[in-house]
């Protein structure tokens, strides 16, 4: 069994709390928030440990055919807004991370307050999301800064 500080010094190093909102046609855009994590394929067991611990999501195998001399990974995620609020939000609550990856978790935290609250469905909470989601961003053409704050078409 991993020690939960292990859990968070791991996902301070390789996790990524996500605030997407994804284009949903004529209707207001669609808010998600995700966890994840991505390693290489040959280092499962953790996140298979890490899934077990927290008692959700699901792992995806990954193989980035494309780069020639990429290594298949895997991804564990979780999307699923009451596994997010019931499960991923305590744990990181009562386990706070150390490094900047707890202001991304401060922004995630606030978003899903905003969900829980359905400020979502409004054009005025989508627009305080969007301005959550990135204030404080260390330089917007930084990708790596925008891994956990991106929108889709």
């Amino acid at each position: 069994m991993l020690d939960p500080h292990y859990i968070v010094g791991f996902v301070d190093g390789e996790g990524c709390f996500s605030i997407t909102i994804n284009k949903n046609g004529e209707h207001l855009p669609e808010v998600r928030l995700i966890f994840e994590i991505e390693l290489r394929e040959d280092d499962e067991a953790i996140l298979q440990q890490i899934k077990n611990i927290l008692g959700c999501g699901n792992i995806y195998q990954l193989d980035y055919k494309r780069y020639d001399n990429w290594r298949p990974h895997v991804k564990y995620k979780v999307s699923n807004f009451s596994d997010i609020a019931g499960k991923i939000i305590p744990f990181f609550q009562r386990y706070p991370l150390q490094a900047k990856k707890q202001k991304q978790f401060e922004k995630f935290c606030r978003v899903a307050e905003m969900i829980r609250s359905k400020e979502h469905l409004t054009p005025a909470g989508i627009a305080k999301i969007k301005s959550i989601r990135y204030r404080d961003s260390l330089d917007a053409l930084d990708a790596h800064v925008q891994w956990g704050a991106i929108e889709t078409t």
